[in-house]
């Protein structure tokens, strides 16, 4: 207890106030940078869908250069056919 000509240590609150505002301070920073940051579950999918991407895009390269060299071999002609019924 205060003695009578004891002052409040910090604008009239206790210690025990203070650590309690503090705290809860603390909680609030935090909360607020889990809400506002990005997730890293969703820069995970990000770049898995970005290499998903990328390895379709090679497929599609590598089967075009093989549809390439077969005609230019003359493997493969490239022509139009009358529709046959």
């Amino acid at each position: 207890m205060k003695k009578d000509g004891e002052k409040s240590p910090i604008f009239g609150t206790s210690i025990g106030d203070l650590g309690v505002v503090v705290i809860a301070l603390l909680c609030s920073i935090t909360l607020l940078m889990i809400l506002f940051s990005p997730s890293p579950f969703e820069k995970l999918e990000k770049a898995q869908a970005r290499q998903a991407w990328e390895k379709a895009h090679q497929a599609e390269v590598e089967r075009q250069k093989k549809i390439d060299e077969a005609v230019a071999t003359g493997e493969v002609s490239v022509g139009i056919m009358p529709k046959k019924h």
